[in-house]
């Protein structure tokens, strides 16, 4: 009997992806996994898996159309219709299988409250020693585009806001070391102070490419958005908002870095964008040099 729609939403939920991925050759990455996403390699790909909504799902690291629940998983690596991925989903457990792993992973949950009582307790800054190290001074800093965008927190980190519907519901830490997403973040984007006169979005990965790339291009008329990182579709859904929502808008410009990453970014955003009503012009700008994100052409100036 072919499998009901109840049916493929139960595969969904109860059948452990990262174990099921076990018998597709894949292995635990344990550097890079975390409490909520599991990383794991095979000969040829990685994946990231992860729970949203109750259900597992993944997306290659080096594929962006490679992603969504172990429906999907399975589709994309044998070539399946979606009545033998049925059957095959049926008939699988892991269960008595000693050589297959077991793998846990805690969902995500989104504690804004928590995100902005964090934020509460932020300073807006107009220097810090370590931008300053990056030749990111006062001048940037307190310059009418980025002026009370940059803040600290109370233990000294650098924090960067993302905001829904004029709200903070994310926030990024960044120090000399590392960078993370508040627990409890939702991740939309940074931005830039706005002007009337604005036709310009350019997108960046982080907020020090943001300011960089202002000191080395000297845009007009043009405001930053940073994704903190990679793209979502969620991010990609709320960049096609904006760009259908305003008419003022006629150019965005896509400054990843010029490295695989940034190559990724800048396609998926692309991709976006032509699936879309937007009918302005979007355009790629990339650091010289393989390798280089726009602090990095700063710093040789």
């Amino acid at each position: 009997m072919f499998p009901t729609e109840n049916s493929f939403t139960a595969f969904k939920r109860e059948i452990n992806l990262a174990t099921f991925a076990s018998e597709y050759g894949y292995k635990l990455d344990r550097k890079k996994s975390t409490k909520t996403s599991i990383a794991m390699k095979s000969s040829n790909d990685k994946v990231i898996i992860t729970k949203k909504g109750g259900k597992w799902v993944y997306f290659s690291v080096h594929d962006d159309s490679d992603s969504g629940t172990i429906v999907d998983f399975v589709a994309n690596r044998s070539g399946k219709s979606i009545a033998e991925i049925g059957t095959l989903l049926s008939q699988w457990s892991g269960l008595g299988r000693a050589s297959l792993p077991s793998y846990s992973v805690t969902e995500k949950k989104h504690d804004v409250a928590r995100v902005r009582a964090i934020f509460a307790r932020c300073k807006v800054i107009d220097h810090d020693a370590y931008l300053e190290s990056r030749r990111l001074g006062r001048n940037i800093l307190g310059s009418p585009r980025f002026k009370g965008r940059i803040y600290r927190d109370r233990h000294g980190n650098l924090a960067f806001p993302h905001y829904s519907n004029g709200k903070i519901c994310g926030l990024e830490l960044k120090n000399t070391d590392r960078g993370l997403l508040v627990k409890g973040s939702q991740k939309t984007f940074w931005r830039s102070n706005t002007r009337k006169t604005d036709t310009t979005v350019i997108v960046t990965e982080s907020v020090i490419d943001a300011l960089s790339h202002h000191l080395v291009a000297k845009p007009c008329n043009s405001f930053y958005l940073a994704t903190g990182g990679g793209v979502s579709s969620r991010q990609c859904g709320l960049l096609i908002k904006l760009l259908e929502s305003s008419e003022k808008i006629i150019d965005v410009i896509v400054a990843t870095d010029n490295d695989p990453g940034g190559d990724r970014i800048a396609r998926k955003i692309f991709e976006a964008v032509d699936r879309s009503l937007y009918n302005g012009k979007i355009i790629r700008r990339r650091p010289k040099g393989r390798g280089s994100d726009w602090n990095d052409l700063l710093m040789r100036r």
